[in-house]
């Protein structure tokens, strides 16, 4: 866990960080390493700009026919970061704003974050998966056929 006070300090921080383990439900197993490369800059007293990439490869089990897939995350962070003091007198229409203590800030929080935003919604293990018919076709059960096929 990598803690930060963002009240004090000089700005930009740039981090490149390697982590070999992530906590965020409803996504799959982490492969080998979350790559994260991240900027901060200060751009008022209480108000932050995050900027940077997310790449990892993560082994998830595909929504259709249930079999182990890879799934790669590679995506772009940009975020405002605000004190959670200012959370509920917050009236600025940004859609993106992470907010969290700035005196301890965790950056593990905004990674977590960042991740399950970026993460697919549905893991397919190939852009056919959804598409594919089913191979069991039944056919109907007319039970009136012969008698209709000897009246014609």
């Amino acid at each position: 866990m990598k803690i930060l006070n963002l009240n004090e300090g000089s700005f930009p921080i740039e981090m490149d960080l390697n982590l070999n383990s992530i906590d965020v439900p409803d996504v799959g197993i982490l492969k080998d390493t979350l790559n994260v490369e991240l900027k901060i800059s200060k751009l008022s007293l209480n108000l932050l700009k995050c900027d940077g990439y997310i790449t990892a490869t993560f082994i998830d089990t595909c929504q259709y026919c249930l079999k182990k897939t890879e799934v790669l995350i590679d995506g772009s962070i940009d975020v405002a970061i605000k004190d959670t003091k200012e959370l509920h007198a917050d009236s600025s229409e940004q859609d993106q704003t992470h907010y969290q203590d700035l005196e301890y800030f965790n950056i593990d929080n905004l990674i977590e974050e960042e991740l399950a935003l970026i993460y697919p919604d549905i893991v397919r293990c190939d852009r056919k998966c959804l598409a594919k018919e089913d191979t069991l076709i039944e056919e109907k059960n007319l039970p009136f056929k012969k008698i209709r096929d000897l009246i014609d």
